[in-house]
This record gives structure tokens, C-alpha cells and sequence, in this order.
């Protein structure tokens, strides 16, 4: 990800906690800061772990109510397959997933030609506020 794409998303969720009237603390700064920071869509613990670092007396809990403030206010997404745990991702740009079911990596796949439109009949039923899409198999490392 480049610095001004970043530079963009820090922009953004800064408008979006105004908007949504969430401080900007220093805690969710750096919580951000590292989310968008990372490629490797961490878990709750490995973002834990390396907020930590920064902010020594941070709790696992104000970590985990973060991110999932985050998703709620589109800045996040939960990034999960059939048998692996929660993961998170900060980049915001339109791209899909491919999840190694051996190694557990998140592989970003973007520029793919590939749109899928939500049936009528499920429109016409529910109400759906978004569609997952993420291909599971084995990477090219395993």
C-alpha cells in the first residue's frame, strides 16, 4: 500500500470518527495506524501484541471493541473463512481474499474481473447490506 493511499485512509477515519462523534484518541490512532500498516490482515492477539508495543498498558479488550468499532464504521473489515479465526483488514480498496486453508495466509487479490450482483429474489426477501466473497485453497508456498 502506498504513502498516499495511506495517507487517504488516515483522512478517512478521521472524518468517519468525527462523523460517527467517536474521539480520535490516541488509542484508536495507533490501533489504525497498525492496522493499516500491516499485510498480513492480523488477528485480534497479533494486533494486541504489537499495539503493546506502543501503548504498554492497552487491554486486549479495548483492542478487540476497537476493531470491531472500526468494521462497524466501514474503516475495517473482518476478514474470516470457513475454519480460520477473525482476522482484520484496514485496506478499503475494492479486492478479494484467497485464505490458504494449510498456513492460514490472507493473500489481497486485486484487479480481477469479477462482479457478482445480489439475486432479486434474495432482495426481495431480506434486506442485505453487503456480500462476502473469498476463494479458500492451498498457496503457492504450501
Amino acid at each position: 500500500m502506498d504513502i498516499k493511499y495511506k495517507n487517504n485512509l488516515l483522512v478517512d477515519f478521521r472524518q468517519k470518527c468525527r462523523d460517527k462523534r467517536l474521539k480520535i484518541t490516541p488509542q484508536r490512532t495507533i490501533i489504525y495506524e497498525e492496522l493499516i500498516n500491516s499485510t498480513d490482515h492480523p488477528s485480534v492477539d497479533i494486533l494486541y501484541n504489537r499495539v503493546r508495543d506502543k501503548l504498554p498498558d492497552i487491554s486486549f479488550d479495548t483492542v478487540y471493541r476497537t476493531l470491531m468499532t472500526f468494521n462497524s464504521i466501514g474503516i475495517a473489515e473482518v476478514v474470516d473463512g470457513i475454519n480460520t479465526s477473525k482476522r482484520y483488514d484496514g485496506n478499503t480498496r475494492k479486492h478479494y481474499h484467497f485464505i490458504c486453508v494449510k498456513c492460514g495466509r490472507i493473500t489481497d487479490i486485486y484487479d480481477l474481473p469479477f462482479e457478482y450482483e445480489i439475486p432479486e429474489i434474495i432482495k426481495e426477501k431480506y434486506l442485505p447490506t453487503s456480500v462476502r466473497i473469498f476463494f479458500e485453497g492451498t498457496c503457492e508456498n504450501c
